[in-house]
Formats: structure tokens, sequence, C-alpha cells
């Protein structure tokens, strides 16, 4: 039976993670929702419109929410309105779960799928080009994010791990060169902020490593910031997984381990309880408008769409 002064601090825990702060209004939130769960897509089953495993999802710029689906080895496609639209296989995945998927202004879908290769698909789930060449020498592209210099980022966490900025010309689909920054420990997914930053999970994966924590590296190609693994007495990651930025510069953090999204606004201050709730393995997060957030909710096959202001 647990302690009654245990049960007390625990609950004094949680009113302090979810006290709105009103300086979340600098960072266009006039107020923050808990838990309010919108809609869930998917479901087990390998037919259209269910999921099994899905681990990461983007929106596309009409506003369709596009998952990598690791169980089928598909791409589901659901409208706005959550009606599922399309799937088309991206076909070999050497390690479930080990790969990403994002989308460029113009439409065109990147995926990543554990290997050297990058895949680049249509919004109709035409394969246009895979993307291979010796200046990507890495054994195990990760997670992936597109820069505003359409330059991509590509994170890899074979031996300690790194995070590769690969130039592209995107008329040409040739790999034109490769920057590799170091100083990670299984670097997971990556999202690119409104100032070219870049934020970079750090989870345990298959074991585990150091890390647990959010690093951004900044436009000068260094890592700057760690977030993480304790933040103040509030919370500590375990094994962060999906990372977003909203419009206002605000991150979302999916953790595995503890089942829950966090959010941190852009100075990494004031963190913030999205989702603590019915989720199994979140993963993938992707901001959606009208204040929405998706996440791949992996153990339950399905994507959950949250508000969170």
């Amino acid at each position: 039976m647990l302690d009654p002064y245990f049960l007390k601090e625990l609950e004094d825990e949680e009113i302090a993670l979810h006290e709105f702060n009103n300086k979340w209004r600098l960072s266009g939130i006039q107020k923050i929702y808990y838990n309010t769960l919108e809609r869930e897509l998917g479901g087990f089953g390998s037919l259209p419109g269910k999921l099994i495993w899905p681990t990461s999802l983007t929106t596309t710029p009409e506003g369709d929410l596009v998952v990598k689906d690791s169980g089928t080895g598909h791409i589901q496609v659901f409208n706005p309105d959550g009606q599922a639209k399309q799937r088309f296989s991206y076909g070999f995945e050497p390690i479930k779960g080990l790969g990403d998927i994002t989308c460029m202004k113009n439409g065109v879908l990147l995926v990543t799928n554990g290997t050297k290769i990058i895949q680049l698909f249509s919004k109709d789930g035409e394969l246009i080009h895979e993307l291979k060449s010796p200046k990507i020498n890495w054994p195990h592209s990760y997670g992936i994010a597109v820069l505003k210099s359409n330059s991509i980022a590509v994170s890899d966490w074979n031996n300690g791990g790194k995070v590769n900025v690969i130039a592209v010309d995107w008329r040409m689909n040739a790999v034109l060169k490769t920057h590799a920054i170091e100083g990670f420990h299984r670097p997971v997914r990556v999202a690119v902020n409104k100032d070219e930053e870049m934020l970079v999970t750090e989870g345990q994966l298959f074991g585990r490593f150091q890390g647990c924590c959010i690093k951004v590296i900044d436009r000068e190609r260094s890592v700057s910031k760690t977030i993480g693994p304790q933040y103040g007495n509030k919370f500590t990651f375990e094994n962060p997984s999906g990372v977003c930025v909203d419009n206002h510069g605000n991150v979302l953090v999916a953790d595995e381990a503890q089942n829950c999204i966090v959010m941190f606004n852009p100075d990494s201050s004031l963190c913030a309880a999205v989702a603590t709730h019915g989720l199994q393995g979140p993963s993938g997060l992707s901001v959606m408008e009208h204040g929405l957030v998706a996440v791949a909710d992996c153990y339950n096959h399905s994507v959950k769409i949250f508000r969170y202001k």
C-alpha cells in the first residue's frame, strides 16, 4: 500500500506540472489544454485505414496527415477530417520502426527506413527517386527534417551517433555534400524551428545509453543547448522520441517511456504536460492547424490528435 504522504507529493507534482503560467501568452498561447483528445485514427489491422506500429508522421501543405506504418510497411494518408485517403508501400525496412517521414513545401515526401537510401514519394504515392550517394556513408539513417535552405538533416545512431546535414540539388536529385555534426548519443528525430536551429531527441532505442534529452544545434552547426534529462523538479526525460515545433516556436516532445507529451516555450523554459493519459509508446509528432498536435501512438496502433492550445 502506498504511503499517503507519497501520494500527496505525487499529486502536488502533477498540479505543478499542469499549472498555467502567464508567460505562455508570449508564445502565442492563451490557454493550455491537457489530455484533450480530439480524435483517434487507425486501429489495429492491415486493411486501408488501419495501422500496426505506426512510428512517425507528417503533415502536407494541404493539411493531410501522412503516417509511416512500421508494421505493414505502408505510408497511410488521412485527409484533414481523419478519413483514410490513400495507402502505398515504402518497401524494405531492415529494423522495424527505424526510420522517419517528412514533407517538403512542394508536397514531396521524404522517407528514411534505416538504410543509406532516402526515398522521395509524390503525394500520390509514386516513387520519384531514391537518394543515394557515396557521400551518404552512414549505415542507419533515422530521423529526417528539411531546412529552409532545402538541405536535409538526417540523424544516425550508429557508433554513438551523428546528425548529418545533406546539401541536395533537387533538380537532379543529387547529393552535393554532407556535413556531420558530432556529440550525440543515439539521436532519434529532428525538428527545425524558424531560426533554422535543429532540435534533436536522444532516446534509448534498444538499450540504455547516455542522452535522454533534447539537444539544440545552432545555425553555426554546433550543439549550443541541452534540454534535460531533468527539467527542474517537475519532469525528467526517460526516452524522448518525437519532436516538433509550432509556428510560435513552442517545442513539443513525446516520451515513449513515460507515455506522455510535454511542451516547452521557445527559450526552453516552462515545461507543461499536454497529454499524460491513453498513450502507449508515443513516437513521432506533427503540429497541425488550429492548435492541434498529432502523435503516432505506436502500441495502440493508432494516431491520436490532441488539442494543446
